[in-house]
């Protein structure tokens, strides 16, 4: 049998890093994903199919409000990935020294980005580690354009120091996601 991870692969280093933000109870928290992609044919109604890993403070916040917002980032935005993907929000206020306003979903938006949509679930889809998301893209605007960050420039162009850093926590998330993976929850989800 052939290594089906060799095609997948392509995916995962094509894939545009985002920031994913959201808001819970007052609380406000981010994190970064690759898994993102569209998921309708009809442009004048715009959805997304995200994918959150259960072990994200992030998913929490997410899987109970329904709601969140998407950042495509430049290619430069390599401080942004650090901020958002090395550190969990359980543990630092990730905010801080982010230039951000609140949406109309009340998630924060952070103001120096490629571009960010405003989304709202629609539905889900456990994956036994992670949750895909099917959203409605509600709102959204280009605040700098140009080309955004891929997976693969992040690999290519970050500091050696943060992709060692990064290559540790993914492993670390990888062994939390081994036992869990195939646990799939078939119950449908009621937004």
């Amino acid at each position: 049998m052939k290594d089906a991870s060799i095609v997948t692969g392509i995916f995962w280093h094509n894939a545009p890093v985002v920031v994913i933000t959201s808001t819970l109870d007052e609380r406000i928290n981010g994190q970064v994903a690759v898994t993102l992609v569209t998921s309708s044919i009809v442009h004048s109604i715009p959805r997304l199919l995200v994918g959150i890993w259960k072990g994200n403070y992030t998913h929490e916040f997410i899987y109970n409000s329904k709601k969140f917002v998407v950042h495509l980032l430049k290619k430069d935005q390599f401080p942004l990935v650090r901020n958002f993907g090395f550190y969990t929000g359980r543990e630092r206020e990730k905010f801080k020294d982010i230039d951000y306003f609140i949406a109309n979903t009340g998630c924060p938006v952070i103001k120096d980005v490629h571009s960010y949509t405003e989304c709202k679930v629609l539905n889900a889809m456990d994956g036994g580690d992670m949750t895909a998301f099917l959203v409605k893209a509600e709102f959204g605007e280009i605040l700098r354009g140009g080309d955004w960050m891929t997976l693969e420039d992040f690999y290519t162009h970050a500091p050696q120091e943060w992709i060692a850093q990064y290559s540790y926590k993914l492993e670390k998330s990888i062994q939390f996601s081994l036992p869990i993976i195939h646990n799939i929850n078939y119950e449908a989800f009621n937004p």
